[in-house]
């Protein structure tokens, strides 16, 4: 079979339904999506919120928020290591993504700081959330099944034609070198007079994950991306027509993967600033405050780093007690002035937690310890010896490690990575509590290298006439740190209407 379009992209997810509908706003009669999936919406249902800069969002609640700021605070943390251009473009099109949005009809309600410190932290991470009258609060929500929603609403709305269950195999390639289409499953030929993709993340696909994490550490790292579509089909059909492999970032969430795997409860104990973190040698590695300072994804690189790509989480008893009575080391997150501290959840409610009221989490923190300690990835132990032998360290060098922190908290100064005051918090009391720490990933970010007009380029940087990128696949605008909270949803979006927005122009021309 074979069917004429003006433009067809392939993948239904953030970026290529976004594409889609702007494609049909700006006047492109014949717009057609291939998803290989039954359904549309990929990893943006799992997607919690999304960054945006000087918003309308902000401008309800009198929020100013300068663009050219967090550029330069972004490029600071990517160390130039990205496409500038591509980053400022994308930056400054953050606040047109919510309108765009609220023209379609999903509103969001408050922007966050996520579970950081607001003082250190911009409100930039989007949410959307439903009011609790009985509490007299927001509680925020997840985006993903409401953004996904509203984009396939809309699609249906502008008459977007959408064939599901229909792979993408190769690009049509004319003589003159300019992609002409798409041959599909079925077997089916897509001739079109440009193509967008909009295939997602590598995650899944072991042969390109080996390609650009090169190295055996990487064996034991959990993605939590590898999911059926993240195959990087759009990066393989275009370097059979000369496109290039770029940089591919990570989203690291170490040192704890997310719910169902773990408990995010135990999760909530390891990532805040007060235990202290040691390698597989036994050694103090890190400032364990990072995570509320400014850009705090720094400490998720540095697990990374480390041997084995692990860490090990020392908690004492006195710690579990005073997280379990107290919200001492549960600061509660704010977020427009809504006082937030709700128990810690993420994709859905571990089955410790099920049918049970959520405001007495605490109250079965001893369960969750006892989940992961069954998992074999947690020990209870009567002694820092103890604790040596389940990292496999010298008991010498944990107890000097250990003795050295907490000369450092009783004397309020950390002269060895500088964690602030308020975070030293001595391990002293038995029992103690360690729990081994991957280098958790998200998602890979990235593999097809782009220029700052969605155009997919060849290894002279030419772009190739025709053929363009969005979302998660694309490299240039990410490297390995992760410095606002939604970025990637952010770009999704952002890409996939100015894919949309290049690709017209090209027709027209």
């Amino acid at each position: 079979m074979e069917k004429t379009v003006d433009i067809c992209i392939v993948g239904a997810s953030g970026a290529g339904m976004s594409a889609a509908i702007v494609a049909k706003q700006l006047g492109i009669e014949r717009v057609l999506v291939l998803e290989k999936m039954s359904s549309v919406g990929g990893c943006m249902k799992m997607s919690a919120g999304m960054m945006g800069i000087d918003t309308p969002v902000h401008h309800r609640f009198g929020i100013k928020m300068d663009v050219d700021q967090a550029f330069n605070d972004l490029m600071t943390v990517l160390n130039w290591h990205c496409d500038a251009k591509l980053v400022r473009k994308w930056l400054n099109g953050t606040s047109e993504n919510f309108r765009w949005l609220e023209d379609l009809g999903l509103k969001y309600d408050f922007v966050a700081t996520e579970s950081a410190d607001i003082t250190r932290f911009r409100n930039t991470h989007h949410r959307l959330g439903k009011w609790n009258a009985e509490k007299q609060q927001w509680e925020m929500i997840p985006q993903g099944p409401h953004i996904t929603k509203c984009l396939k609403d809309n699609c249906e709305t502008y008459g977007v034609e959408i064939w599901l269950n229909t792979r993408a195999r190769h690009l049509i390639k004319a003589e003159d070198g300019s992609i002409v289409g798409v041959e599909a499953d079925g077997p089916e030929i897509i001739r079109a007079k440009a193509v967008i993709l909009a295939t997602g993340s590598i995650s899944s696909n072991k042969e390109l994950v080996q390609r650009f994490y090169q190295g055996t550490e990487y064996e034991n790292v959990h993605i939590m991306a590898q999911v059926p579509h993240n195959t990087g089909d759009g990066l393989l059909m275009a370097e059979e027509v000369g496109g290039v492999e770029g940089a591919v970032g990570t989203l690291f969430i170490g040192p704890h993967n997310h719910f169902p795997r773990a408990s995010e409860t135990v999760g909530m104990l390891m990532r805040r600033p007060h235990p202290i973190k040691v390698n597989k040698l036994g050694e103090r590695f890190v400032n364990e405050g990072l995570p509320f300072e400014e850009f705090g994804w720094m400490q998720c690189a540095n697990v990374d780093m480390q041997p084995g790509k692990v860490c090990y989480i020392l908690m004492d008893q006195r710690y579990i007690d005073t997280v379990k009575t107290t919200d001492a080391y549960l600061p509660p997150r704010i977020d427009n002035g809504c006082m937030l501290n709700q128990p810690p959840t993420m994709f859905g409610t571990h089955p410790i937690d099920q049918g049970k009221d959520p405001d007495t989490w605490r109250e079965r923190i001893d369960e969750h310890i006892q989940f992961e300690v069954e998992r074999g990835i947690m020990q209870v132990c009567q002694t820092l010896e103890e604790v040596a032998a389940f990292i496999g360290c010298p008991a010498e060098t944990l107890k000097e490690t250990v003795e050295h922190y907490n000369d450092s908290c009783h004397r309020g100064y950390d002269e060895e990575f500088l964690k602030r005051k308020e975070f030293l918090f001595p391990v002293e009391n038995a029992p103690y509590y360690v729990i081994r720490g991957e280098s958790g990933i998200d998602t890979c970010l990235g593999g097809l290298k782009i220029n700052n007009h969605q155009q997919v380029v060849d290894k002279n940087g030419d772009s190739i006439p025709g053929l363009y990128a969005a979302g998660v696949m694309c490299s240039g605008w990410f490297n390995n740190l992760y410095a606002f909270f939604g970025s990637e949803m952010s770009f999704v979006l952002y890409s996939g209407r100015e894919a949309a927005a290049e690709a017209a122009k090209y027709i027209a021309e």
